[in-house]
């Protein structure tokens, strides 16, 4: 059989299908997701760790029925996830050096190859999984498939980058303040940021738990709604079918960063879609935004320095020693330099009576709509930091609320530009349902960047 030559340009049910209907076998899938990733790989640096010949052997050895995804080729973020026997370095240089092996899969892998997938590679992050860009030294850069002189975001950068350019359709991430949602929004792809504790998520390096979230980065909303199916703790069908309550935000509620007017723009095309398809329209954001992160910031830094501890200890019982220099790059090097301990019940307790009060909110809405980012991908080698992002992704990591994040728009450079739409906690199935809709009402599935298009 041959594999279609726009294979690629299909969502992950779309290739299931072609499996399914016996047009290609799962084998044959890989081998041509693998001849797609050795051609456009070497241009954006998303695939670090190959597993071809794991690949190989797993869609060999995938039974005939039962699995929704049988033979779809998925990438692996090489952070948190972990696949027994595999490679796994978190983008560190000690880990690849030592060419550390996964003892063990985590829960979220396993789901996703009982539902069929086929892993055949791992994506590049930056270091210990912390940053809002892509570039550890270990490794290199991974480069916006929509700009290759453009950042490809932060942390799940690889896998966004690898879907943005039809390496595969779908790729795992995490996300504990952004990893997710921000390189969704400059490649140009769609993720969901699940409510914590609806799926597995190992978090990278034993950081503190309660903010990460895990899942994956798509080309569709129905990949997004399929797969959170086949790997939700307790999945359950959206009962309600009327109008939802929305709200808009197109403006940073600080006044401190501007927002490129590609986002106000795109939120606008938002509002008159979803008022069109019904949905009650509500100009009034949450008032507790305005402040927010300036009122937890102290509570936060006395969590920083605990956190990182915590991810070096875990880092020098994997490897058997204390770190040296060359282990890792920039600030990670020594624990003694870390800020000084400061009462983290104290802190913690600060931060969630501020979520608290930012989550009354959603008493009386059902969604609030906001851009992602505050501009469009921007250029590799500044200095990483969140003033390139804005301030839009982080206040909802400490709420806990679900998060979708679609590209539903373009900058007059053609970069992508991603709206988020943060729904009320534990409504996962909400929000994408509703991403459907938009989805219908300002597609995006045909753009693609020009290196997609290359082979």
């Amino acid at each position: 059989m041959a594999v279609p030559g726009d294979w690629w340009r299909l969502d992950a049910m779309g290739q299931a299908d072609l499996v399914r209907s016996g047009i290609v076998a799962p084998a044959e899938l890989v081998e041509a997701a693998i001849v797609r990733i050795e051609g456009l790989n070497p241009a954006i640096n998303a695939v670090i760790t190959p597993l071809y010949e794991e690949g190989r052997r797993i869609a060999s050895e995938l039974p005939d029925a039962g699995r929704p995804f049988r033979g779809v080729p998925i990438l692996l973020k090489d952070g948190g996830e972990e696949l027994a026997g595999t490679r796994y370095t978190i983008g560190t240089p000690v880990l690849r050096d030592l060419d550390y092996r996964s003892p063990a899969s985590t829960e979220m892998v396993r789901r996703l190859l009982d539902a069929g997938f086929v892993p055949i590679g791992k994506t590049n992050l930056p270091e210990l999984s912390s940053g809002l860009t892509t570039e550890p030294a270990a490794f290199g850069p991974t480069r916006n498939p929509w700009d290759l002189e453009r950042t490809a975001g932060g942390s799940s950068g690889g896998s966004a980058a690898a879907v943005a350019a039809g390496l595969t359709a779908i790729a795992t991430g995490s996300d504990a303040t952004g990893s997710l949602r921000v390189p969704a929004a400059v490649c140009g792809v769609a993720t969901l940021r699940p409510t914590p504790g609806r799926v597995p998520t190992a978090v990278p390096a034993e950081q503190p738990s309660d903010v990460w979230s895990g899942f994956v980065l798509a080309r569709s909303v129905r990949d997004l709604a399929a797969i959170f199916d086949a790997t939700a703790y307790r999945p359950r069908s959206v009962e309600r079918d009327s109008s939802l309550r929305v709200a808009f935000l197109d403006h940073d509620p600080d006044g401190r960063a501007e927002v490129d007017p590609s986002g106000a723009r795109v939120v606008a095309d938002v509002a008159v879609a979803l008022g069109g398809l019904g949905h009650r329209i509500d100009e009034a954001p949450p008032a507790a935004l305005a402040g927010f992160m300036q009122r937890i910031f102290p509570s936060l830094a006395m969590t920083l320095g605990p956190a990182r501890e915590v991810q070096l200890r875990w880092l020098e019982r994997t490897i058997g020693r204390s770190l040296r220099d060359g282990d890792l790059s920039g600030d990670y090097e020594r624990i003694e330099t870390l800020p000084p301990q400061g009462d983290g019940a104290a802190a913690e307790s600060a931060i969630a009576s501020e979520a608290g009060t930012l989550l009354e909110w959603w008493d009386e809405h059902d969604v609030l709509v906001t851009p992602t980012t505050r501009q469009p991908a921007w250029a590799l080698g500044l200095e990483d930091g969140p003033q390139h992002a804005g301030p839009f992704v982080f206040p909802f990591s400490f709420t806990r609320q679900p998060i979708l994040a679609l590209p539903l728009g373009t900058s007059p450079a053609g970069l992508p530009v991603g709206v988020q739409l943060v729904g009320r906690p534990g409504a996962d199935e909400e929000l994408l349902a509703l991403g459907a809709q938009l989805e219908a009402a300002l597609p995006w599935a045909k753009r693609w960047p020009r290196v997609a298009l290359a082979t």
